[in-house]
């Protein structure tokens, strides 16, 4: 007795396998296309020459116009404290906190850096950062474990890493940004 040929569809038509050929072609692309679908969505920025990026469901606002009010006794990357509509939010200065030397030019009666705030589920906080890129979609897949964009102690300030038109940009890990003081030094 010999094996069938066609995995036991020998019985249809040239025209019906074809059918058949088709749509396993189908649902093989329309699994491609799940995988496509697994984007995230990240807010790029820069600090003095370097490219970041935080999770965009981590962003709740990006504020331009404030006025912050110094507290006594906080680390030198704690600016102080903002009121956005009644809630007080910290100030965070992300490049003292990273370590990033900042540029010479920076004169300190330029233009009000913008703050992105971030929050997770512990804590809330405006991060100064000195300049807001686009809001980018990558796949999820292309996120790379965190190369050395910096230095080592940049690094433990990023979950990861992803290439952007040519240039390698650092995911923020928001989760260690926004510890309670105390808790990353």
């Amino acid at each position: 007795m010999s094996q069938p040929t066609n995995g036991g569809f020998e019985h249809l038509s040239p025209s019906a396998m074809d059918i058949l050929r088709k749509r396993a072609e189908s649902l093989a692309s329309e699994s491609e296309a799940d995988v496509q679908l697994d984007l995230m969505s990240l807010l790029l920025f820069r600090l003095a020459d370097e490219w970041y990026a935080i999770r965009i469901e981590d962003v709740r606002e990006i504020y331009n116009e404030y006025s912050v009010t110094p507290i006594p006794r906080v680390p030198d990357y704690i600016l102080g404290v903002v009121n956005i509509r009644g809630e007080i939010v910290s100030v965070t200065h992300l490049a003292t906190l990273m370590r990033i030397p900042q540029h010479p030019d920076h004169a300190p009666d330029a233009q009000q850096p913008s703050a992105i705030v971030a929050s997770t589920d512990e804590c809330v906080s405006a991060l100064i950062v000195d300049e807001i890129g686009d809001i980018v979609e990558v796949a999820s897949s292309e996120l790379e474990p965190p190369l050395s964009v910096v230095d080592r102690g940049h690094a433990d300030w990023v979950s990861g890493s992803v290439y952007l038109d040519g240039r390698l940009v650092g995911v923020i890990d928001l989760e260690k940004i926004l510890r309670p003081i105390g808790e990353n030094e």
